[in-house]
């Protein structure tokens, strides 16, 4: 797959411990990006965040939470971000958990697969 130039970043803003089907919601998303031949994505665990609710999340002692933020990135093409954005927001549909999705341009300059990752590995 060549990447380069002008493309798309669409981010999702969830909890940790989102549930999709029993499985990690960002687990799923990461699979099914994978499964509909996004480029790539990054999932980013944050230490401190609010959302819609104003609910506190942190892994302090006393918080009212500990489900941590997530972050997942993918940048790809702007047809497959938005093909992949309208399939993200069916999973988080039917995780029936809040979440916050973005689309931003972005600019590419470079995507190229090292020799060390020419195996697929799965988790």
């Amino acid at each position: 797959m060549e990447l380069q130039g002008d493309a798309f970043l669409l981010k999702i803003y969830i909890g940790e411990s989102d549930q999709l089907k029993g499985k990690a919601l960002y687990q799923e998303i990461v699979m099914r990006a994978r499964d509909e031949g996004m480029a790539g994505a990054t999932v980013l665990h944050g230490i401190l965040s609010y959302g819609a609710s104003h609910s506190i999340h942190t892994l302090k002692i006393f918080s009212m939470s500990s489900d941590l933020p997530v972050l997942i990135e993918l940048v790809d093409s702007r047809e497959k971000i938005e093909m992949f954005s309208k399939i993200v927001a069916e999973m988080l549909d039917e995780s029936q958990k809040g979440g916050l999705v973005t689309i931003e341009p972005v600019e590419v300059v470079r995507y190229q697969k090292g020799a060390k990752y020419s195996q697929f590995k799965s988790f």
